[in-house]
């Protein structure tokens, strides 16, 4: 029989708890097989049979720990993440402010890839001059007077408000969140492997609790993975396509947390993807959409034309049934005004400008 060194076998009990988190997470491998290995493990002295105990047990939390999360889970998860974000930063005692960039993240929110969550979202201001946002689970929403003060027009606030909306409807913050707690639970499984303790399920609420508190210091610092930005971009491009606003203006927000030397906005900037990186494929993306609405205007002129050849007594068609009509065709906010500005423009440049004052 051949003994490991102990200086070595800590190392090797990391591997092993490695492996056995790896083959009950990916179910590849049967708990039959995870034995087999832990025997063969045993017999060549690498592992007592306690630290073998503690890995099968480790295994077996993983496996319930990185099942899906439920949608109370999640809003359970997004409640304690806020609080400990309003902790740090109160809420914004302005209600006109906070009731008009609900009304905007609402309705873009209606238009993200979970638009019905059963609590809703909640989206709210809160009261720092530091440029922050926070996307929690369970559709929270957090962000700082700071950050929208950098914010130029109407459609540039729905451009932040959809991006960080898209970060909790995709599930961003709960991938996050899970990476961390798996984290945790293998440094805590390690040691208890080392010492020979039992575990206490008062330490792994402990250790989730840190994860939750980890997590809001992570989104604040470092902010998502440069995936989770650009699928959150992505996602916020559609969202202001679909709901009218000038796509555009994602993309000059960018630019503007570029141009900024204040170290506010360039900590908050840092924490996203390189801002050419980003506007380069928020500019394919517009190019996409561009060539969806020419089709559409070609659908909406073709229809309109054959309309004029209509037979009298024919019925006529006024154009498009309302589940056809989109905001995305040409005109379709347009009046016979002179200046050929739709009115739904002008009433959000004026809104937005008696609302700035507020920021």
């Amino acid at each position: 029989m051949h003994f490991v060194s102990p200086r070595v076998r800590p190392r090797i009990i990391l591997i092993l708890l490695a492996f056995a988190s790896f083959v009950f997470i990916s179910c590849t491998i049967s708990p039959e097989a995870l034995q087999l290995f832990l025997n063969q493990a045993l017999l060549q002295g690498m592992i007592t049979p306690e630290q073998a105990r503690l890995i099968r047990e480790a295994a077996k939390t993983f496996q319930t720990e990185s099942r899906p999360f439920t949608y109370e889970e999640e809003y359970a998860v997004g409640r304690v993440v806020s609080a400990a974000v309003l902790s740090q930063y109160p809420l914004y005692n302005q209600s006109t402010l906070n009731a008009y960039v609900n009304r905007i993240g609402q309705g873009l929110a209606f238009l993200s890839a979970r638009p019905l969550l059963p609590h809703g979202y909640h989206i709210a201001v809160l009261d720092s001059e530091e440029v922050l946002a926070f996307s929690a689970p369970g559709g929270f929403v957090l962000i700082t007077r700071g950050l929208l003060k950098l914010t130029a027009s109407e459609d540039m606030l729905a451009a932040l408000l959809a991006h960080e909306i898209s970060h909790t409807a995709l599930g961003h913050g709960l991938v996050s969140l899970a990476s961390y707690r798996m984290g945790d639970l293998a440094m805590y499984y390690a040691a208890l492997s080392t010492q020979e303790a039992k575990p206490d399920t008062k330490e792994i609420a402990a250790l989730f609790s840190a994860a939750v508190h980890d997590f809001v210091s992570l989104i604040s610092v470092q902010g998502y993975s440069q995936t989770m930005e650009f699928e959150a971009d992505a996602e916020a491009i559609r969202m202001l396509y679909e709901s009218g606003y000038n796509p555009s203006a994602l993309e000059e927000f960018i630019r503007v947390l570029e141009s900024s030397q204040d170290e506010n906005v360039k900590q908050y900037s840092s924490q996203h993807p390189l801002p050419e990186d980003r506007v380069s494929r928020l500019l394919s993306l517009e190019e996409q959409y561009k060539q969806a609405m020419s089709h559409r205007a070609w659908l909406s002129f073709t229809r309109r034309y054959s309309a004029l050849f209509r037979l009298e007594g024919e019925s006529f068609d006024p154009g498009y049934p309302a589940s056809e009509r989109s905001v995305l065709e040409p005109g379709a906010e347009m009046t016979n005004n002179t200046s050929g500005v739709a009115p739904l423009v002008l009433v959000r440049r004026e809104r937005f400008a008696s609302m700035r004052a507020l920021f």
